[in-house]
């Protein structure tokens, strides 16, 4: 597969232009086709539905702020049938879930709080 041919399959599964994955493939197309070894080597498992796995994904680009991920998945998201109820529900939960994480992160602030006379 050429990196042309490769671009072209991520467009089509993606629901548009790859900007990313086209600009490095300017830098390094090894690189690129490493991106894609790793997608598919991560959703190869069949103990988890596609469906969860790409749930699963638009939650965790949500969690780490990364907007074009965010995009890219929710296209990808919508076009394999997920609704938009499913995806905003998504949505909340990895809200929640980063949330949590200032309680969590501030523990040892919290024992210094607690513990003032």
């Amino acid at each position: 597969m050429t990196i042309d041919q490769l671009l072209k399959a991520m467009s089509e599964e993606f629901g548009g232009e790859p900007e990313t994955m086209k600009l490095l493939s300017k830098i390094s197309e090894r690189a690129v086709f490493e991106h894609a070894a790793n997608k598919n080597f991560a959703m190869a498992g069949d103990k988890i539905p596609p469906k969860y796995k790409l749930l699963l994904s638009f939650a965790v680009a949500a969690a780490l702020g990364s907007e074009n991920c965010i995009k890219t998945y929710a296209r990808v998201a919508l076009k394999k049938g997920i609704t938009k109820d499913e995806l905003a529900e998504t949505l909340m939960v990895a809200r929640f879930v980063k949330a949590t994480t200032v309680f969590s992160d501030s523990t040892a602030a919290m024992e210094i709080i607690a513990n003032h006379s």
